[in-house]
């Protein structure tokens, strides 16, 4: 009965885990199917987050919504061939510069806005998990390798923010992600190596 009376309280939040871990398996895949679950995803998380106070994590989810859409339309961009997919590469050693002078400025500009929420959990936890997965989406909808890298620190921020707001099953979905973060980097290179010899 105890166990019955978790699962309706916890609806919402083993859902989200289920579709957090479908979403993570098309990224490690990188299967286009990423995107529309990608779409749905957000919409689970959000609530969660209001209820916990993280509005970084918030934010970032209607963020996801939208460059879910985005990025599922970027990665059908038509190649040489109909409806062929773009290929996965390595990001730019300027524009990986770049980005990463942004988000440090993003990262202080949002840790400035804590004294005006008071209610904030863990604003630098939550404010970095923020950062990197903006840069992260950016990344991953160019389909750079590198996307993976930002999914590291996003996770762990994700996972700090979570657990001290005490939502122990999502954060559980964070921890899960940042160990698969690692594999699906090495995945992507096979990946990447593998489309290299296909198309030279």
């Amino acid at each position: 009965m105890d166990f019955l009376s978790f699962l309706v309280a916890h609806t919402l939040e083993l859902v989200t885990l289920v579709v957090s871990l479908v979403w993570l398996y098309l990224e490690y895949r990188a299967s286009i199917w990423l995107w529309p679950v990608g779409i749905i995803l957000p919409l689970l998380w959000i609530p969660i987050c209001y209820q916990s106070h993280l509005y970084g994590m918030l934010a970032i989810n209607i963020y996801y919504l939208i460059t879910s859409i985005i990025g599922w339309i970027a990665w059908l961009r038509k190649g040489a061939s109909e409806g062929e997919e773009v290929p996965i590469t390595n990001i730019p050693a300027k524009a990986g510069a770049i980005y990463l002078a942004l988000a440090f400025v993003g990262y202080i500009a949002l840790l400035l806005l804590h004294p005006f929420i008071p209610e904030w959990k863990l604003p630098w936890a939550d404010g970095l998990m923020t950062i990197a997965s903006v840069i992260g989406m950016l990344w991953m909808t160019n389909k750079w390798r590198q996307h993976w890298l930002c999914w590291i620190v996003a996770n762990a921020a994700g996972f700090i923010a979570l657990y001290g707001a005490e939502d122990y099953i999502s954060s559980f979905v964070y921890i899960v992600n940042f160990i698969t973060a690692f594999f699906g980097y090495r995945k992507w290179g096979k990946l990447m190596k593998e489309s290299d010899t296909i198309f030279h």
